[in-house]
């Protein structure tokens, strides 16, 4: 063992030069001993049990190893899944009326919508506030005219069709040959909407691919100019929506041209818009938590719900608006459960059936409703459910609104 002396009771050897060597020996030992100790110190100190640890020489400690990063972005399945149950949750909150059909419940508003691809890259999306369901947003305006089937509006196009930020419109068309999509572009603004003829989108529209009458919907997020600026909050502001049809072998038809008024209205945490398919008398009731009804005739309840859009009032006010509009603002809106309700108050339009749209946006929630009135009206408000009495008065949904989280 290193270090160790001879024992005192040891002879002396017999050369003379025995003891000097033994010294030399010793020493030469313990020199050895105190460099393997030494070493060994040094290699403890600068190694640990994760690899070398090198100090002030100037070499960096290997990094310890690390799995590596596990792409936690969900499935299209999984994506899926999740829409499904935030929609079933919502079938909960918002109960149809029994004469009214269920658009659509959209769990994160109208900008669920959006189907933005620039140029064929995923990742990539224009400047536009625009919306087209079931569509792609492409960076190249749409193709010219090259033959393509022949496209007619589906009602009169003598007065703007309004849009409401925010709430689904719709455009009626026909044609007598196949069509297999179609190409809409907002003036002013870049790209263009592709849109397959039988897409499925969010709301229950029916696209016919072929022949006959077709429905397209669209929307604005915001009323934003082609520039970017806001629009002025006292007015509307107009843009042109420009359609045009394309056939299974790529004919495209000259375009249609559909004018369009983006209407200014007040915005909130729960919004209630209604819109027809003809300019006649119906009106909006929507009974806050409070009991208040809030209608043309109250269009303050006092407890943060305004009117501010009457359309057709008597038929000889405000015509041709077809749209009216009740609204809590941010943090105004009461929690509890709202009623809407629908009234044909008088037909400007001798009787003939008018289609309606009721949008409900509620803390970021959009659900969509629809319904049909005919004959010539009634007078009578609609304070209370009207039952199977469906010809004045329809109840459209009743719904449960939570303080909106801020």
């Amino acid at each position: 063992m290193c270090g160790r002396l001879p024992d005192v009771d040891e002879p002396a050897p017999a050369s003379s030069h025995a003891a000097p060597l033994a010294v030399l020996l010793l020493v030469m030992v313990l020199a050895l001993c105190a460099l393997s100790a030494g070493g060994v110190w040094l290699w403890s100190r600068f190694r640990s049990d994760d690899g070398p640890a090198v100090v002030d020489a100037g070499v960096a400690e290997d990094p310890p190893y690390a799995e590596p990063p596990v792409d936690d972005t969900p499935s299209a399945e999984e994506i899926a899944r999740q829409q499904e149950a935030a929609r079933e949750a919502m079938r909960a909150r918002f109960r149809p009326g029994p004469f009214v059909h269920v658009d659509g419940l959209l769990p994160s508003g109208l900008s669920a919508l959006r189907r933005m691809r620039a140029g064929g890259a995923a990742a990539r999306t224009m400047d536009t506030p625009w919306i087209v369901p079931g569509a792609e947003l492409r960076t190249a305006s749409a193709p010219s005219a090259s033959g393509g089937p022949e496209l007619r509006l589906g009602q009169t196009a003598d007065d703007a069709l309004e849009v409401i930020p925010g709430v689904p419109s719709t455009l009626g068309l026909s044609s007598r040959a196949g069509v297999a999509g179609f190409w809409l572009s907002f003036q002013g603004y870049p790209g263009s909407f592709w849109l397959p003829a039988h897409a499925s989108t969010e709301l229950d529209l029916v696209h016919v691919e072929g022949t006959g009458d077709m429905t397209l919907s669209f929307g604005v997020d915001s009323p934003t100019r082609p520039d970017g600026s806001p629009a002025p909050a006292d007015k509307p502001f107009f843009v042109n929506l420009s359609v045009a049809a394309q056939d299974a072998d790529g004919h495209v038809s000259a375009p249609i041209v559909r004018r369009l008024s983006i209407l200014p209205l007040g915005t909130g945490d729960v919004e209630v818009s209604l819109s027809m398919s003809e300019a006649t008398d119906l009106d909006l009731y929507v009974v806050e938590p409070t009991g208040t009804v809030v209608y043309y005739g109250r269009d303050d309840s006092g407890a943060g719900g305004h009117l501010d859009l009457d359309a057709n009032a008597a038929c000889s006010n405000n015509m041709g608006v077809n749209a009216e509009h009740i609204y809590w603002g941010q943090y105004a809106a009461p929690a509890g459960t709202y009623v809407v309700r629908v009234a044909h108050f008088e037909s400007c339009i001798h009787g003939a059936p008018v289609d309606y749209r009721v949008t409900v946006r509620a803390c970021g929630e959009t659900a969509v409703f629809s319904g049909r009135f005919e004959g010539e009206g009634d007078i009578n408000n609609c304070f209370s459910d009207p039952g199977s009495n469906r010809g004045w008065c329809q109840q459209v949904v009743s719904f449960d609104v939570a303080p909106c989280k801020q």
